[in-house]
């Protein structure tokens, strides 16, 4: 059992660490330019970012429901699923783009940042929502790919993708060969970025052998397939659009602190992410196991592999989360040499460190809800978390009672300790297996 999970897992792992790398260079890039560019191109990539894996959850219920066919060895049906997934991400993208064009800048001008930052960050914006049609077709078609259990080959396209962004990107910002873009260079860089993996996802589904997916399966609409995608993608979405709004709410609460412990706030994400990569690696292969394993009419299976994935991510978020720790400083300082700025960063990674355990919980048996099709409770564990608890405590400790960036980090802790706690009783009762 553990040579089938880890099977699936470095592959994830490995993809989430190039992912983690090109946020991390991207960061330091643009970080030697200063406070406010590093403040800007953070609000406009999580603008653009947020918005959009609010729609690519059709990703995540295509990926539930090719595990599923592929378990029960009905490739035609997982055909469908991933042709109509691909046409609804396609479609929802050229939405999201037009509609971040035109709005984004007034949602900036919502936030507490400081007007330096939101009038680059407006600018910026507009370049990386144009792009949200491929970001949406590289992630719903790498997802299906994980469902069948196909990590490596997600892995490799996503490979192709980061090595484009940190290329581009380098030359783009520092004007090699060419004028120096700033952080303008980063934005195209990221898109060009996405523009690639999307035609590699595209090139790899027609060729792979029992998928051999084309056009007509695209373009051809099929009402119940896409209805069967959305029963899941639904719930799946709006647990987005929870999780990703109540994440903007947070972030323009936190840029009222100002540029300085901004940046620290987004520097620590950054390093933080790294101990992700173990747990969201098993949420995928849990996600997978259950998925697959119910869909060979094996249910005990699906439980066994699921407690026993969440065992060894716990381990392993918890051991990473203990090495962040130790070096949270000399981590902080290869991103940025501004005193201030490396002070506030490493407080908060040095607090990151308490949320590791109870994040493993949450990545793996939501994992494993999400894989079986039980996307609605893992919903309302994340709305109940964002809205009922993080966000109004963030409220009255930042804008009301001007603690500094170190509180929202405890909050944030405290929220998935609850999380996990409920997500734990959720699965343990086995009712989403019925």
């Amino acid at each position: 059992m553990r040579r089938q999970i880890i099977k699936l897992v470095w592959p994830v792992i490995l993809e989430g660490a190039g992912i983690m790398a090109v946020g991390v260079l991207l960061t330091a890039m643009v970080g030697r330019l200063g406070a406010v560019p590093l403040a800007a191109v953070g609000l406009a990539t999580m603008l653009q970012f947020s918005t959009a894996m609010v729609f690519a959850a059709a990703g995540t219920g295509a990926a539930a429901i090719v595990a599923r066919e592929t378990g029960a060895g009905n490739w035609q049906e997982a055909r469908n699923i991933i042709g109509q997934a691909i046409l609804l991400g396609a479609v929802l993208g050229t939405g999201v783009a037009a509609s971040g064009w035109f709005a984004a800048e007034f949602v900036l001008n919502l936030t507490a940042a400081e007007p330096e930052v939101t009038g680059l960050a407006g600018s910026l914006v507009k370049i990386t929502f144009m792009f949200t049609p491929l970001f949406l077709i590289m992630s719903i078609g790498t997802a299906a790919l994980r469902g069948m259990g196909k990590t490596q080959t997600a892995f490799y396209i996503t490979l192709v993708s980061n090595i484009a962004a940190i290329g581009i990107a380098y030359v783009l910002v520092f004007g090699y060969g060419l004028p120096a873009m700033g952080p303008y260079g980063a934005a195209w860089g990221m898109g060009v970025a996405q523009l690639a993996g999307a035609l590699a996802v595209l090139l790899v589904l027609h060729r792979q052998q029992k998928v051999q997916l084309s056009w007509r399966h695209v373009l051809v609409i099929r009402s119940k397939v896409i209805a069967r995608i959305m029963d899941i993608s639904v719930p799946a979405a709006l647990e987005q659009l929870a999780m990703q709004s109540g994440r903007m709410v947070f972030t323009f609460m936190l840029a009222g602190v100002g540029s300085v412990q901004f940046a620290a706030h987004q520097i620590a994400t950054q390093i933080e992410s790294m101990s992700f990569l173990p747990g969201f690696g098993f949420s995928v292969a849990s996600m997978t196991l259950v998925g697959q394993y119910l869909g060979k009419g094996m249910p005990h299976r699906a439980i066994q592999f699921a407690w026993l994935t969440n065992k060894i991510a716990w381990l392993s978020m918890t051991a990473a989360g203990v090495i962040i720790f130790m070096f949270a400083r000399e981590l902080t300082t290869l991103f940025i040499d501004d005193p201030q700025v490396i002070h506030w960063g490493t407080l908060c990674v040095m607090i990151a460190v308490l949320e590791q355990p109870t994040l493993a919980i949450c990545f793996v048996l939501g994992g494993a809800l999400r894989g079986a099709g039980d996307t609605r409770w893992p919903m309302y564990i994340t709305t109940m978390g964002v809205w009922l608890i993080r966000l109004p405590l963030v409220y009255l400790c930042i804008c009301v009672w001007g603690y500094d960036i170190t509180a929202a980090w405890y909050i944030t802790a405290g929220d998935f300790l609850i999380r996990g706690a409920i997500l734990w009783w959720r699965f343990d009762s086995g009712k989403w297996a019925k």
